[in-house]
């Protein structure tokens, strides 16, 4: 540690003694104030991860639900919440570990040496130091406490397997901290503390212990999984086209970029602002027309003539195990369910492609209310043409 008192941007940071905003006085009403001004501390950390977590969380949260409608053939409510906690849990663990980074590396770096902590029982001269040192040692303690809830009862993992990668994510944090965020940071922001180590698996230990005992309660339930569902909900339906959107991005997109590549490498220019490709004289918008044909010949393969073939599973479907066709549907009816499925699912996804201007939000706003008012989609109104042999899964 240097001789000044270091500028604090987390409370795992260690505090110079001489600093007086962490010095607390006597009396009750300063004692107040000062664990106030300790929560303070969190707030720029807590902010980002608050920011992060909805955008990050339609990412790392769908291959999660993916996953569960893969294994349970249908999302309970608590499982979907279960995954998104789990999101921003992660979230706010990274925050209040490693950001914010101090605005000026090289002042920082210049006047902050941050030696690592090899003692293992320096935690009792910390706590002996007040207040502060406490807090510091009950908030790593409580960090990890739901890392290790969530691995018994979310996760299902036994504590032999639990405990080490608990300790494991420990020591990369304190190791990010040390090497300075794996060098994106020119020095060591933070102080590796081995006490800290001890302190999270500590909490991970009594979190996998809280799980237990609530398991001895509420014990839980097992899932009973059938067949494919034929009457998807609204977040299932929203996965598996979310699947198949990317599997359609990525055709289209590797497609794109061999035809523009080959359209650089053919085309001569001309002095008129066209282009010469071999005996053809062609403009700038066959280049731009290209990705909505290459969306259009995607969207026909993926969402009309998969499904056709294999009962109303497109690829997405089939992972998360449900059909787009809600009820038996042949002949004319069957013609028409995805004549009108392709006209307007097909019209969302062109709409997207072109950048998801406000039509397509409109759009998708529309499909939201369609479903909340009558719980089927608009080519699911097609009438069925026979009974169900089989009931229907939700």
């Amino acid at each position: 540690m240097c001789t000044d008192a270091p500028v604090i941007h987390n409370p795992r940071d260690r505090a110079h003694p001489r600093s007086p905003l962490l010095r607390p006085e006597p009396g009750t009403a300063a004692t107040l104030g000062f664990v106030l001004r300790y929560l303070g501390l969190f707030s720029d950390s807590f902010t980002l991860a608050v920011i992060l977590w909805p955008f990050a969380s339609a990412v790392l949260t769908l291959p999660i639900l993916a996953m569960l409608y893969h294994k349970d053939h249908r999302l309970r409510l608590a499982a979907g919440l279960s995954a998104y906690l789990a999101v921003l849990y992660a979230l706010g663990l990274v925050a209040f570990t490693l950001y914010p980074m101090p605005d000026d590396p090289v002042r920082f770096c210049a006047t902050h040496h941050l030696l690592p902590q090899l003692d293992l029982l320096k935690f009792i001269q910390d706590a002996q130091t007040g207040l502060y040192g406490v807090l510091q040692l009950v908030m790593n303690v409580v960090f990890f406490m739901p890392m290790g809830f969530m691995l018994c009862r979310w996760a299902g993992w036994r504590f032999w397997v639990a405990l080490p990668f608990s300790f494991g994510c420990s020591v990369f944090i304190e190791t990010s901290q040390l090497t300075g965020f794996w060098g994106l940071y020119p020095c060591a922001y933070r102080q590796f503390d081995v006490d800290d180590m001890l302190t999270n698996t500590l909490g991970a230990v009594i979190g996998f212990g809280i799980a237990k005992l609530i398991g001895l309660v509420w014990p839980k339930k097992q899932i009973e999984t059938g067949g494919m569902v034929t009457r998807p909900g609204f977040v299932h339906r929203a996965v598996a086209l979310i699947i198949d959107v990317i599997l359609m991005q990525i055709c289209v997109f590797t497609i794109s970029i061999a035809f523009m590549y080959a359209f650089y490498k053919l085309a001569v220019p001309l002095n008129n602002g066209r282009f010469n490709v071999g005996a053809f004289e062609v403009g700038t918008e066959l280049v731009e027309w290209v990705p909505r044909l290459l969306a259009v010949c995607a969207f026909a393969v993926f969402e009309v003539w998969v499904p056709w073939r294999h009962r109303g599973q497109t690829l997405g479907c089939q992972y998360t195990q449900m059909t787009v066709e809600s009820a038996p549907r042949t002949g004319t009816y069957r013609v028409a369910f995805y004549v009108t499925r392709t006209a307007v699912l097909g019209t969302w996804y062109l709409l997207l492609v072109d950048g998801a201007n406000q039509p397509f939000w409109w759009l998708t706003f529309a499909l939201l209310v369609f479903w909340l008012v009558a719980k089927r989609m608009p080519w699911d109104m097609i009438p069925a043409t026979v009974a169900s042999a089989s009931p229907e899964r939700s």
